[in-house]
């Protein structure tokens, strides 16, 4: 059986899993404590070197780098397929993937380190107000390819990797107060919306965000 090790919240690690029960493998998650610091344990510095999550083990052969693993699933269990067969629709899906992971994640960062890292009475409010500002320029240039596309999903009616990528960014950064504008992104509003109704959400939605 699969092993995947991850931590509430981590929008890297609800993105591996997302694909996991998106291909509706047989898998058994182990919940690490950031809080506790077992993510910096010496069972998962074995496991993945820098101390971060995801890390997966299938079998012998063990992981760590979201990217990495997603494109391992993909190539091992190949059905149902999270990337077209079409070269170029493929690198499309890779292209959105990027997106999100170099210049949302990027931007994000600053928002995190105000809304989430930092006590309320000692934020730099402008600061914050701007990295939120610089998220939502990130979705909105989403907004923008998804309503080029005039898809159901990020790049277009079929569901792919994309949308497991995107979503954890999407809702990790509505919870730092940088949501989505319903006026000015609509078809992301109708994304999400349609995301959330699949089983794979509410079967990986972070544990410790159910009780906040």
């Amino acid at each position: 059986m699969i092993q995947f090790y991850y931590g509430s919240g981590s929008p890297f690690s609800w993105r591996v899993q997302l694909v996991l029960e998106e291909k509706q493998l047989d898998y058994q998650p182990t919940l690490l404590s950031f809080q506790k610091g077992d993510h910096k344990s010496p069972e998962h510095l074995a496991r993945s070197p820098h101390g971060k999550v995801p890390a997966l083990a299938d079998g012998p052969l063990v992981l760590y780098e979201s990217s990495a693993i997603v494109e391992y699933l993909e190539e091992k269990y190949p059905t149902p397929a999270l990337l077209p067969r079409d070269p170029g629709a493929r690198a499309v899906v890779r292209i959105e993937e990027l997106e999100c992971l170099l210049y949302l994640a990027q931007a994000f960062q600053a928002v995190a380190r105000q809304a989430f890292f930092t006590a309320p009475e000692k934020r730099d409010v402008e600061a914050l107000a701007t990295a939120r500002a610089d998220v939502g320029a990130q979705l909105q240039q989403l907004e923008s390819r998804v309503a080029a596309r005039g898809g159901r999903f990020v790049v277009g009616d079929d569901f792919s990797r994309a949308d497991c990528t995107w979503l954890p960014f999407v809702e990790i950064a509505a919870r730092a107060g940088a949501d989505l504008d319903a006026a000015r992104m609509p078809r992301l509003v109708a994304w999400r919306n349609r995301m959330r109704a699949r089983p794979s959400y509410d079967r990986s939605y972070p544990p410790h965000w159910r009780t906040k």
